[in-house]
This record gives C-alpha cells, sequence and structure tokens, in this order.
C-alpha cells in the first residue's frame, strides 16, 4: 500500500489482501464485505486514538469515533464520510475545545452521556448547528440559560428536548438522569418526571438519590420482571408501569408516599395483603390510586383478601379471574359475597359471605366440578333455606358459627361438615340425627361442631346425650354444655337427666319427713321463737299480739306484800326504764291515802292490762295477797283482754296455803319461774306488746299501789 501514499485523493482503495502502510490516509475496505473497513491516519495526520475505536461504514459513508471511557484526545479526520462522535461513559465537565484537532468536523452526532457535563454554552450550541444530533441521556441535569436556548429553536434537536417539558431547565439533583431516560423539572409545580417509556428496558434503572420533588417515573413498554430497591425509589409519588413484565411486587418496595401506581398489562397473579391493605380507601387516610387491569390474576382463596379488593376496584377484572379458573358459570357469585379456589386438598369452591349482615342464604353458584364451600359466620341467619335454593343442595362445607338459629331442619345431602357453634339451637331432632349417622356410613370425613348452644339436658332428650357421646364426628365435646346449668353434656349419665322411681319416692318422703319435723319443732319452740322474734324486732306481724284493750291507765298492776318491798326495784328497772317503757302501777307509789284498800285493790285491777303477782311465801301466807290474786283472777275471768302473770320464786314448794280455787288456778295454769334464765325476755313478751297496739288517746296518768297487810 506504500504505493498509494503520494495520491492524496485517494479516499478508498477495494482489497481482499494488502499489507497497510502506516501513512495511508485512504480507507481500505474488504471488496466482499464492503462495511469491513479499515482506518489508518487521517488527512490532519491524526490517527485513532487510543482506547478508542474507529470504524468506516460504507453504506451510509459514515466515520465513527467511539472514545466510550476514555479522557479526550485529539480526533483524526476522515478523507471520505461524516463523522460520529460517542463519548458516553467519560468524565466530561465540559465539551471539548473547538480547536482541539478534529472537533470541528463532527457532522451527524456527538454522544456524551454518562458523563458529568452540566452546563449549556456556546460550544453545545456549536456541536448542535447545521443538524447535528446530541444524545445526552444519563448526565447529570442541566442548567440551560433561557436566551442561548431560545437562538437557537431552529434546531430540531433542541426543539425535541423543550419539549419534553424543560429537561434543561433549572434542578438540584446533583445526580444522573437513568441510561435511556430523559428527565424534566418543572420550578412551578416542583413536577418532577423520569420518562423512560418505550426504551426496551429489562431491569428497573437506577434513580438519582432522594428525589425533593412531586417526582413520578414512566416505565411503560417496557420489558422490566421485577422491581429493585433503589435510592431514590422511596421519594415516588407516582410510577408507571404499564406493558411490562412484573410478575411480582413486594410491600417493601411500595413507595411509602406513593399516590398513584399502574400495573396495568403486566404479569400479576396477586397482590399481598399488606400491599391491598396499603390502597384500600379509608376515611381520613391519604387517596390512593392503583389500576390493575390485563393481568392475569389468579382466583386462589390464598389471595381471598385480594380478590375482595379487586372486586371492589375493578369488578370486571374480577369476574375475569374467576372464568379463568372455570369452576362455575360465569357472573353467578353472589354480589354481597367473594368466591375463590381452594386447590390445597381436592379443587373447592369457597363462597366467603362473613359478616355481612345477612339474613339469609343468597343464590349459590353450582359448581361444575369438585366441591363447594360456604362460610356463613356471624351474620344474622334465623333459619336454614330449602334445598330447592340453587347451589345450597351441593354444598360440601357449611359454616353458620354465630347466627340465630334455633334449629336444624335442612341440609345439603352430600354435607361433611358443619359447624353451627354460638347459636340458639336447643334440640337436635332425631331425624337430623338420623340424617347425621347415613351421611357418617357415606363419608367417614363427616365432622359436626355444636358447642356454644343452649342445648337441652333433660330424660325426653336423653337419646341426643347417647348421639353425643357415641358420635365420634363431633369435635370437642367438652365444650358442649347444657343449657341453663353449664354442666358438660358428655360427662352426663343417663341417671342425671332421668332419676329413677325410687329416688324419686324417696325424696319425696325425705321431703315430707323434713316438713312435717320443722312443723314440730316449730310448734314446740313456738314460744322461744316468738320471744327471740319480739326482742330481736323481727317478724313482728307474727311475734307480736295485738291488744284490744287500749284506753288502760297502766300497763301491769304489780301485786306483792310489804315483807317483798325489796323485789320491786328490779321489776321497776326492768319495766319501766328498759326498751318498752312500760307503765307499772304498785301500791307503795300509786295508792291514795284513806282510800280503802279493797277498792284501790279493785280499781287498780281495772286500771290496768296485766296483773303481775310476786308469789313468794310471805304473799302464800298474806290475806290481803290472796284478796288481791282473787280479784285478779275474777278479773282476767270476766275480761278476755286481761292476763294474770304469776311469778313463782325458788322458795314456793307447794300452795297448800291457798284455797281450793287458787290451788286449782296454780295447778292448771302456766306461771313464770324467777330462777328461770330467760325470765325476763318471757316476762317481758307477756306484758303488752306496744309494736302493734293503736297509741292511746292523751290523758293523765296515775299509778295506784297495793297496801297489803
Amino acid at each position: 500500500m506504500k504505493y498509494f501514499e503520494g495520491y492524496s485523493n485517494l479516499s478508498y482503495i477495494s482489497a481482499n489482501e494488502y499489507k497497510p502502510y502506516k501513512n495511508l490516509t485512504a480507507i481500505i475496505c474488504c471488496r466482499v464485505y464492503r462495511n469491513h473497513c479499515k482506518f489508518i491516519v487521517g488527512i490532519n495526520g491524526e490517527k485513532c486514538p487510543d482506547k478508542c475505536i474507529c470504524a468506516y461504514y460504507w453504506n451510509p459513508s459514515i466515520f465513527d469515533i467511539i472514545c466510550s471511557r476514555t479522557k479526550i484526545p485529539p480526533l483524526p479526520i476522515p478523507i471520505i464520510g461524516n463523522t460520529s462522535l460517542n463519548f458516553c461513559g467519560n468524565d466530561l465537565e465540559e465539551l471539548p475545545k473547538n480547536t482541539l484537532s478534529g472537533y470541528n468536523d463532527i457532522q451527524i452526532q456527538l454522544k456524551i452521556g454518562k458523563n458529568f457535563y452540566q452546563p449549556v454554552d456556546d460550544n453545545l450550541i456549536l456541536t448542535l448547528s447545521d443538524g447535528k444530533d446530541l444524545k445526552q441521556t444519563a448526565n447529570p441535569f442541566i442548567y440551560c440559560d433561557d436566551n442561548i436556548t431560545m437562538e437557537f429553536q431552529h434546531n430540531m434537536s433542541l426543539q425535541a428536548i423543550m419539549a419534553r417539558s424543560a429537561q434543561l431547565l433549572h434542578n438540584n439533583l446533583n445526580a444522573q438522569c437513568p441510561d435511556g431516560c430523559s428527565c424534566c423539572f418543572n420550578r412551578s409545580t416542583d413536577y418532577f418526571a423520569i420518562n423512560c417509556t418505550h426504551s426496551d428496558m429489562q431491569f428497573y434503572p437506577d434513580l438519582p438519590h432522594s428525589i425533593p420533588y412531586n417526582a413520578t417515573l414512566h416505565l411503560d413498554k417496557n420489558r422490566i420482571a421485577s422491581i429493585k430497591p433503589s435510592l431514590g425509589h422511596a421519594s415516588l409519588r407516582k410510577l408507571y408501569l404499564f406493558e411490562n413484565q412484573i410478575v411480582d411486587f413486594p410491600f417493601h418496595l411500595i413507595p411509602k408516599n406513593i399516590t398513584h401506581l399502574d400495573l396495568r398489562k403486566n404479569k400479576l397473579e396477586t397482590l399481598d395483603d399488606q400491599v391491598v391493605d396499603f390502597f384500600r380507601d379509608r376515611e381520613g387516610s391519604t387517596k390512593r390510586k392503583i389500576e390493575l387491569s390485563g393481568n392475569p390474576w389468579t382466583c386462589d382463596c390464598r389471595a381471598k383478601s385480594f380478590l375482595s379488593f379487586l372486586r371492589q376496584k375493578e369488578p370486571l377484572e374480577y369476574i375475569a379471574a374467576l372464568d379463568r379458573c372455570n369452576i362455575f358459570p360465569s357472573g353467578t357469585c353472589p354480589e354481597e359475597c367473594i368466591c375463590c379456589l381452594d386447590n390445597s386438598t381436592v379443587p373447592s369452591m369457597i363462597i366467603d359471605c362473613k359478616s355481612k349482615g345477612l339474613k339469609a342464604i343468597p343464590l349459590l353458584p353450582t359448581l361444575i366440578s369438585g366441591e363447594s364451600t360456604l362460610h356463613f359466620e356471624g351474620n344474622f341467619l334465623e333459619s336454614l333455606p330449602s334445598n330447592s335454593l340453587p347451589g345450597y343442595a351441593k354444598l360440601a362445607h357449611l359454616y353458620l358459627a354465630n347466627n340465630r338459629l334455633t334449629e336444624i331442619d335442612q341440609l345439603p345431602e352430600n354435607i361433611i361438615t358443619l359447624d353451627i357453634r354460638n347459636n340458639s339451637i336447643s334440640v337436635l331432632n332425631k331425624q337430623m340425627r338420623d340424617f347425621f349417622d347415613k351421611r357418617l356410613a357415606a363419608n367417614s370425613q363427616l365432622k359436626l361442631q355444636l358447642s356454644g348452644n343452649p342445648w337441652t339436658c333433660t330424660c325426653e332428650e336423653k337419646d341426643f346425650l347417647f348421639f353425643v357421646r357415641s358420635s365420634k364426628y363431633i369435635e370437642n365435646l367438652n365444650d358442649i354444655y347444657c343449657g341453663g346449668t353449664g354442666k358438660v353434656l358428655n360427662l352426663m349419665d343417663e341417671s342425671d337427666l332421668c332419676p329413677s322411681g325410687l329416688v324419686h319416692y324417696v325424696t319425696v318422703a325425705i321431703s315430707f319427713m323434713i316438713i312435717i319435723s320443722t312443723i314440730n319443732l316449730i310448734v314446740y319452740f313456738k314460744q322461744p321463737l316468738l320471744i327471740w322474734f319480739y326482742e330481736h324486732n323481727v317478724c313482728m306481724s307474727l311475734a307480736a299480739q295485738r291488744e284490744f284493750e287500749k284506753q288502760k291507765k297502766f300497763d301491769a298492776f304489780l301485786s306483792f306484800t310489804h315483807k317483798d318491798e325489796e323485789l320491786i326495784e328490779e321489776f321497776v328497772e326492768r319495766l319501766e326504764n328498759g326498751a318498752y317503757k312500760f307503765r307499772l302501777c304498785f301500791y307503795l307509789r300509786d295508792w291514795l291515802v284513806g282510800v280503802p284498800i279493797p277498792e284501790c285493790i279493785s280499781q287498780s285491777v281495772k286500771d290496768s292490762k296485766r296483773v303481775i303477782i310476786l308469789m313468794t311465801n310471805h304473799f302464800l301466807k298474806s290475806t290481803w295477797g290472796r284478796l288481791e290474786f282473787r280479784l285478779a283472777l275474777h278479773a282476767t275471768s270476766q275480761d278476755r283482754c286481761k292476763r294474770l302473770i304469776v311469778v313463782l320464786y325458788p322458795e314456793v314448794e307447794n300452795f297448800d296455803d291457798l284455797d281450793s280455787e287458787l290451788r286449782s288456778y296454780m295447778v292448771l295454769n302456766t306461771y313464770l319461774k324467777r330462777d328461770d334464765p330467760n325470765f325476763w325476755n318471757k316476762l317481758v313478751y307477756s306484758m303488752p306488746h306496744v309494736n302493734v297496739q293503736q297509741e292511746p288517746a292523751p290523758e293523765a296518768i296515775e299509778l295506784s299501789v297495793i297496801n297489803p297487810f
């Protein structure tokens, strides 16, 4: 090739085999593969810089200098073709000066991405002149002088940059815009957008650290399959992932301040419960929007919470998810409930209507294949529907806990599980018991839960006891209690429900004997009981005796001989100064001087409700004492209201000193013994009962005294 060194205008040589020459400016290309060309030296004497690649393309005649990861070198000028310079991935803080060899000859494109280039100055304007293209993605955000920008509005590439929401306006992020993306900032609204739409991305981009704006990231129409943690990810307010290949979006990757998330047309099958809870509308919480359409959502019951959320946000997507499972006819899931597919054991459709405030079981879908389960806990169901209700007769598992059921009459014929806990059922009739036994014979997996009901535990329902104790398919036997008694049904025997006849008769006999004995005791101890009641002011309607003569001056006339005057003091103290304040009449205090003794005795007996005789040996030998005794005895026989109270002192051994009439009285009537420990209580009880008598008419009260000799 040395031969062609002198041909300065020679620009192109086509050859299959050759020996290159170091000063040859002509481009040498292969005759067969014309784009396989060799560049040696430029017409300015510059060779291809170290660490750069210089390539000439025959069609469309472009000389490409690729200097990525390279410091700024002088550039060769090709003898033929339009020059494109790629300076991506260097540490450029400014463009090279035009005085440096080769830079004025850039004719097609200048790529300066992934540098630290910031200001838009004259060099950039010169570079963009004459229709040249500037590629500056992944640079720090550019400060732009508005005047220079306005001077070059005719440049189409710059117009495109301006159209993307002032990409060259001021910002303070001090970070690079993600590769393949454009970034813009609106100073009036603090709106910051990173637009990576349709960039053929396979991976989530590295975002600027801590974006201090209302940041929006557009990643629509890429091929991103997963989200990765990024320094600026948590600062996003809006995230658009329309038409990607996202298969999972865990909660910890949700930006905490996000208000809009677009996940349409991805490959998501479900979202975590935490993600669902984050985007649920709540009163007083931040409104967040999430778009979910166009994903292959699963109808698996493990995603039941998400399905409920999907039905609320995207009803058509929820229907599409159920149709995708192909387990029952489209559109037949009750409006108040959530339907899903459970594949944990056998394919089973679950209809979840828990705690919806329902009073009746709605129309149910008919399963195409497998088993169906109805969860109806926590509602207001009072009775079961007929088996003619669509879908009800085909149920295999029925959960009815915490409702208002009072009886069980109709059940699906293929029932396997029945939960009727915490209802108001008291009896399980024979028809239902026979039904369960029949079902057990057909399916050994039968399960029955009965606890929390007020079961009747009587002799009439003893068959239910046998049913419970013999049924191995009843769960939690020790939680089944008898209503009212609180006894565990499983621990009761037949004798507890149905006592034998002998026990019944013995119980009646013992009860009768107890009653008779109680009556006898009451009769025998009547007086002590009444005295005790009266003393303690208890049951006064029984203890107190009504006084028919209410206008007497004195409660009692105290009869004694002058030889027993020392005995009077304790009677006066106990009766007049005691709790009941009785009014006593006795001769030492109350008889008038000069009045005949018989007249005084007669008047004192007449004016008193009681006559108390202190019967001592002195009294028996006293003529006046026997007279008082006889007058009192005659008065009590004529007046049924008066009572004669005889207090017998221990020294009296017989009544021989009395005449026959008085002696007969003492023999035939009761009297109080002074040495009785309960003497004073008995005496007080024998006195007029002041608690039941009417108040006497106010009058002067006089006390009379007998003066026996």
